[in-house]
C-alpha cells in the first residue's frame, strides 16, 4: 500500500508530465521488495521515476 508521501510525489509527478510535459504515463508500480513506487512514462522518451515511501523522487 502506497504511503502519503508517495501519493502526494505521484501526483505531483503526474501532474506535471500530462498537463506541462503532455506525456502519456504507461505503468505505475509498488516494488515489494524496496516499497518504492516506479513511474514510467514518455511518448518518445523513456522517463522512469522511482519514488521513496518519504516521497523522495528520484
Amino acid at each position: 500500500m502506497p504511503t502519503a508521501a508517495h501519493l502526494k510525489s505521484l501526483y505531483r509527478i503526474s501532474y506535471w508530465l500530462t498537463y506541462v510535459m503532455v506525456q502519456p504515463i504507461h505503468l505505475v508500480c509498488i516494488d515489494e521488495r524496496t516499497s518504492n513506487l516506479y513511474v514510467l512514462a514518455g511518448n518518445t522518451d523513456n522517463l522512469e521515476f522511482q519514488i521513496t515511501p518519504q516521497g523522495e523522487v528520484f
